[in-house]
């Protein structure tokens, strides 16, 4: 072992620094003890499950039996020696599903947790520093803290593999639908710990709560899923791509009768588009492996820019622009194009399911994107200064409009209009392609240019707090964000309970696209909506012109200091 370490760190020297100060006898012994212990209480509880003899004289039905089913159990039959007869099968499949549950879930939400605290050790002690004026590539360094900091939970996962293994095959489950789900337990891996490595870069300022947050999201994410979704899981909405993201709605269960597992998710029926890939097993991973991996390019792009420097944007405007068509073409295709558009039947209620949930899903992309392409206090005066000592010296040839549109160190708020003018527009499509009614497609419209615009106003009220002279400006920009996000329809639930009664103040709050979309009562014959969309321009002129305001006297007072020190 010791061998293979040191040939690991002439491949790749951060990765031989992890290995060796994780892999002592001591942990691979403690880790490899903790996964056989568990999977040896996981098996006797099992066990524990099976109807003996003694225990059944007075009971006639149990989940594990072998006769008719009946509500989810069946009647318990007898062989010649008067012993019950046990359904092996279901109990093995028991005992994968819920050993697949424990051990995907416990890989990605503890990996999660040791790399965000690793990260943040790292930055705490001013080693990370070190790391960097290192000759690796940021993308090796990376990668050895990927595979190196979780390695004592792989070396647990991979003890518990052959259990897994054999309970599946117990349970007549394909070896290839096994193999994919291990592929797809690694492809999220893939994706999260590398989500994981960007929020440990970036969410520093958090201090010791950085690393349960992070992990803390993840497990909630994971559990609600399962939970809220999976018992009415339905492929022919755009949710289906939040299950395809749970490596839980991925576990085989193809050869299991229905009767016995109708909680777990099932993917029969999925389309893309009109391509039918929830029909095959393996076309399902690999669609869900192609969205991993698209997801973890994106975080890749930011994690370069972040480990290079910290004052620079997460994302560039150029790489937000193709986030923003990716994600919107990705989710888009996963509506129910079939009854949409390819049928004769009118959609109204359905068009207005598929275009909230869309809305609902671009609502946290750009809550991401805005976070991505806003660019910090330091890096808005050095551009507000380098834009007026050009214009003074006649050196600058690109226009305002084209470093607002591409300039990484400029505002982010036009950047944040054209990504939300680039999901409208599929959006859109969508909705005029569709065999809903044509009051229907109007509503589908203004609601999307309530999104829009409420996208900018978020975008520009957060630009501005990260411009203010203050020491603790992303907390102070994350909390405004939130409590006007929150608290406008908590503090109007209050005092206008029916927003059909009160239409037009109820459209200036984030429930506006939902509302507009589904209009009812006064808001029919008012002209709410378009007085509405007027009022988030006007909320919008103002702040950016605040913002410019402030970003011109910056310019104006660094600018006058420069020249009175030349």
């Amino acid at each position: 072992m010791q061998n293979f370490i040191n040939q690991l760190g002439n491949l790749n020297p951060q990765l031989f620094r992890e290995l060796k100060g994780r892999l002592k006898t001591r942990n691979i012994l403690l880790a490899t003890t903790i996964s056989l212990l568990g999977q040896f209480i996981l098996f006797m509880s099992f066990l524990t499950q099976i109807p003996a003899s003694s225990r059944v004289l007075n009971i006639s039905a149990h989940r594990y039996c072998t006769g008719a089913a009946e509500y989810g159990s069946s009647q318990c039959l007898r062989d010649g020696l008067d012993n019950i007869i046990i359904n092996w099968q279901l109990w093995s499949f028991d005992a994968f599903n819920w050993l697949s549950i424990i051990a995907g879930f416990g890989l990605l939400v503890a990996g999660t947790y040791f790399l965000i605290h690793d990260l943040a050790t790292e930055q705490r002690r001013d080693t990370l520093n070190f790391i960097r004026l290192s000759p690796q590539s940021p993308q090796s360094i990376l990668w050895g803290k990927m595979l190196g900091v979780p390695i004592l939970f792989y070396v647990a996962v991979l003890v518990a593999i052959p259990l897994h293994l054999c309970l599946g095959l117990n349970a007549q489950l394909p070896l290839i639908q096994i193999l994919g789900f291990y592929a797809a337990i690694l492809g999220a891996s893939f994706l999260y710990f590398s989500a994981a490595l960007l929020f440990g870069l970036v969410g520093s300022w958090l201090g010791s709560f950085q690393a349960w947050l992070g992990s803390g999201t993840l497990l909630g994410y994971l559990i609600f899923t399962k939970q809220a979704i999976a018992p009415n899981f339905s492929t022919d909405t755009p949710v289906t791509i939040l299950g395809l993201l749970n490596p839980y709605f991925l576990i085989p269960n193809a050869e299991i009768e229905r009767q016995f597992i109708s909680d777990i998710p099932q993917f029969t029926g999925f389309s893309w588009f009109l391509f039918p890939l929830g029909d095959n097993f393996a076309l399902t991973v690999c669609f869900a492996l192609l969205l991993y991996f698209a997801g973890a390019y994106f975080i890749w792009e930011s994690l370069q820019r972040c480990f290079q420097g910290s004052t620079t944007t997460i994302l560039s405007k150029k790489q937000s622009y193709l986030l923003t068509a990716c994600f919107t073409l990705i989710t888009l295709g996963c509506a129910n194009w079939q009854k949409l558009v390819f049928t004769n039947e009118t959609g109204n209620y359905l068009l207005q399911e598929n275009i909230a949930l869309l809305m609902v899903l671009d609502f946290g992309l750009f809550l991401y994107l805005i976070a991505a392409v806003s660019p910090s206090r330091q890096t808005l005066q050095e551009w507000a200064r380098y834009r007026h000592i050009s214009y003074i010296q006649g050196t600058k040839r690109s226009s305002l409009i084209y470093d607002l549109i591409w300039g990484d160190k400029s505002p982010g708020i036009l950047a944040i209009a054209i990504n939300a003018a680039i999901a409208i527009t599929g959006l859109s499509f969508l909705v005029l392609i569709s065999q809903a009614s044509n009051d229907n497609k109007l509503n589908g419209l203004i609601a999307l240019s309530f999104a829009g615009s409420l996208a900018v106003i978020y975008a520009a009220l957060t630009q501005l707090i990260l411009f203010m002279k203050n020491e603790q400006r992303l907390l102070w920009a994350s909390g405004v964000l939130i409590a006007v996000i929150v608290l406008p329809p908590i503090i109007l639930a209050l005092f206008f309970s029916n927003p059909s009664n009160h239409p037009i103040v109820w459209l200036f709050s984030v429930l506006a696209p939902i509302l507009a979309l589904s209009p009812s009562g006064d808001y029919k014959i008012s002209f709410a909506p378009f007085l509405a969309i007027l009022g988030h321009f006007t909320i919008t002129a103002l702040l950016v012109s605040q913002l410019s305001r402030k970003l011109k006297k910056a310019g104006e007072s660094a600018t006058k200091v420069l020249l009175a020190v030349n």
